[in-house]
């Protein structure tokens, strides 16, 4: 007899649990959909900017003109380390071997887009420094390689120095006896795009 009182007991107990949890599922069910609501209604009537995201405004902003040599040496030591930005932006590096993505620092070319300029690993001899342009809708508008450095035979590298109104590459070719240095400049234009003068 004493086993059925807590057989009973403990299936009173079971079905009570049973049923609050289902009465609170439903009460979190209905909080979830009135945020949903809430956040569509928010999200559809105010357009934001990409220069606005709490991403690009962590990234430092350098001023002109801007000189930048990135090497092996130092590229852990500026900026920060990616956190999502280059994935909401789609980066592709088109480099299967790419990693160690590191955001170094904004340029204030225009307020109709935001320019960042990324650097990032290939395998264990690339380093590969990228300037990209951004539209406020967070799609690339053009990117350029602006620095480079190889250590498998320290023989080539790129540098850049970026103005206000131009972009100068400079690559450094040592394989020969006398080095080679070839230099392109590029202007950007009001749209975001590069162009080589």
């Amino acid at each position: 007899m004493k086993k059925i009182h807590i057989l009973i007991l403990i299936s009173a107990f079971v079905f009570t649990a049973c049923n609050g949890n289902k009465e609170k599922n439903t009460t979190e069910t209905e909080r979830t959909e009135a945020i949903v609501k809430d956040s569509i209604a928010a999200t559809t009537n105010i357009a934001v900017s990409y220069a606005d995201n709490s991403m690009l405004a962590k990234i430092p902003l350098r001023d002109f003109p801007i000189t930048d040599s990135t090497r092996f040496e130092n590229f852990e030591k500026y900026g920060i380390p990616d956190t999502g930005l280059l994935k909401k932006i789609n980066f592709d590096p088109r480099r299967k071997d790419a990693t160690n993505f590191r955001i170094n620092y904004r340029v204030p070319f225009s307020e109709n887009f935001s320019s960042v300029v990324v650097t990032y690993r290939c395998g264990e001899n690339e380093l590969f420094t990228t300037l990209i342009t951004i539209d406020k809708q967070n799609k690339i508008i053009d990117k350029l390689n602006i620095a480079y450095d190889e250590v498998a035979e320290s023989a080539f590298s790129k540098t850049s120095k970026i103005e206000k109104d131009k972009i100068i590459v400079t690559s450094n070719n040592w394989m020969n006896e006398e080095p080679i240095f070839e230099t392109e400049t590029y202007t950007v234009e009001s749209n975001g795009k590069f162009n080589m003068e």
